[in-house]
């Protein structure tokens, strides 16, 4: 009896971890995309909150608390640091979230960087609902991980995760953990950064 019900219990464990990594995945790109009241309320916050305590992030936890505590409105707060931090800050401080600014080497948009995530998505059946932004933004990305790991494609995602995602995400953190001053943003990369590494 217990033999037959071992493969089961390990399909378990797998939609499991999946469903997990998913929402993980999810619950990251959100928080780099640019704040819209149906998201970016106090329910998201305390789920940034939860996560921190879980990962026993005290310090971390402490910035975010203490930022929420100061600010009257949130959602304004963050519309005004993600504009100032990912979109139109002085020349050299701004930090672009994607990938073929920091790949293809002239710092432009819609470069082969973008060509080669999109084509990638388009092989694992998967294509952007809108063209609003290049598909090597980061939060594009984040979502496709979620859909990899909701499906339990972990060589995939692994495969992803290892050729496009981690070579400008790096170099991203850097830049972002020099210009970031918003708590909410540099928590939110370093998060990435730690669900993002190898054998997380």
């Amino acid at each position: 009896m217990a033999a037959h019900s071992l493969p089961s219990e390990q399909d378990d464990a797998s939609a499991t971890e999946a469903a997990t990594l998913s929402s993980l995945y999810s619950f990251l790109a959100l928080t780099m995309r640019y704040p819209e009241q149906s998201f970016c309320n106090g329910q998201f916050f305390d789920a940034l909150e939860s996560l921190l305590a879980s990962l026993d992030w005290p310090a971390e936890l402490t910035e975010i608390r203490g930022w929420r505590e100061e600010t009257v409105d949130p959602l304004d707060d963050l519309r005004t640091a993600y504009t100032s931090l990912f979109i139109t800050a002085a020349p050299g401080t701004t930090i672009p979230p994607y990938a073929s600014v920091y790949l293809d080497g002239d710092s432009t948009l819609y470069g082969r960087t973008t060509e080669r995530t999109r084509d990638f998505y388009r092989e694992k059946g998967f294509d952007l609902l809108s063209e609003t932004e290049p598909a090597d933004h980061i939060r594009f990305e984040l979502e496709f991980l979620a859909a990899l790991a909701g499906e339990a494609k972990f060589d995939d995602e692994e495969l992803f995760l290892q050729t496009l995602f981690r070579p400008w995400f790096v170099r991203f953190q850097k830049k972002s953990m020099q210009e970031a001053r918003h708590p909410f943003y540099r928590v939110s990369i370093q998060l990435i950064d730690f669900f993002t590494k190898e054998e997380q």
